[in-house]
């Protein structure tokens, strides 16, 4: 999955006011989780699969299906 369909998957929808993407990481403001998220993957400049924040995002992804 490329970054403009998580984006296109996760944007505009209404979440939880928590979200648990893993064991150890709770999302607690989504707006600003996705957007910082966002940010970061537009910045990283190697190989999308090893960002971060791609995997938080596909975490999140995962958790709201």
């Amino acid at each position: 999955m490329t970054v403009e369909e998580l984006r296109s998957a996760l944007l505009g929808k209404e979440y939880p006011e928590t979200v648990r993407i893993s064991k150890d990481q709770t999302v607690t403001d989504v707006d600003k989780f996705l957007h910082i998220q966002f940010i970061m993957c537009e910045q990283w400049t190697k190989d999308i699969a090893k960002s971060p924040a791609y995997g938080r995002l596909l975490k999140f992804y995962e958790a709201t299906r």
